[in-house]
């Protein structure tokens, strides 16, 4: 199965340019990136212009924000405190050694 930004609209195919002048695959190979906002404003402006456009990429960028969201608020579990004593427990044994 094709993944859904490889279809249509790829680069190099005679008269299409893609949204924001960055194709699909381009824009998710650094869509973490675009996220995180550690690209330089050049490739975000392009990134922005093809995801305000691309009915195929946005929810993909939906999603995946979403989802990082919902990590970040809900994936803090704290360790067990039987789990703590024993990393402590062994930090202070390699200390002790050497």
């Amino acid at each position: 199965m094709t993944p859904f930004w490889r279809l249509g609209g790829r680069k190099g195919e005679a008269g299409m340019t893609p949204p924001g002048g960055i194709d699909c695959v381009g824009v998710v190979e650094q869509l973490y990136e675009y996220i995180d906002e550690e690209l330089d404003e050049e490739t975000v402006e392009k990134i922005r212009a093809h995801l305000e456009l691309c009915k195929k990429c946005y929810p993909h960028y939906n999603f995946e924000k979403a989802f990082l969201r919902f990590l970040s608020e809900r994936g803090r579990v704290g360790a067990p405190p039987e789990l703590k004593r024993k990393i402590f427990q062994r930090i202070l044994e390699e200390e002790s050694h050497g």
